[in-house]
């Protein structure tokens, strides 16, 4: 019998300068960075297994929800953390919370 694969959902904060005057990201544009940190750090053969899906993303709130497989959690949150500048201005992106329920992350989300 095949095991169905488990889903996780991580909640990350994204932190940058006070004086930065980032440009509005939408989730399409934060994906591809975030996929080409996975591809150069990674490698396609671990890039093929994440299973990512970016769940939820507030620019404004600077906030977002991906959803991964439980076995690369880990690699996500790594890939996450080593995004160290979008449109060359400094960030640092945190992850919050890690959860197999969207509906406890979305919870958190409502105190940031």
């Amino acid at each position: 019998m095949i095991k169905k694969e488990k889903q996780r959902y991580i909640l990350f904060k994204i932190i940058t300068e006070p004086e930065t005057k980032l440009t509005i990201l939408n989730k399409k544009d934060f994906l591809e960075i975030l996929w080409s940190v996975i591809w150069n750090y990674f490698g396609m053969n671990t890039a093929n297994k994440m299973g990512l899906w970016l769940a939820e993303f507030d620019w404004n709130k600077r906030y977002g929800i991906i959803r991964c497989s439980h076995i690369t959690k880990e690699i996500t949150i790594s890939a996450l953390s080593l995004i160290k500048k979008i449109n060359n201005e400094r960030i640092v992106i945190t992850p919050i919370k890690t959860s197999g329920v969207i509906n406890k992350i979305q919870k958190m989300v409502d105190n940031l």
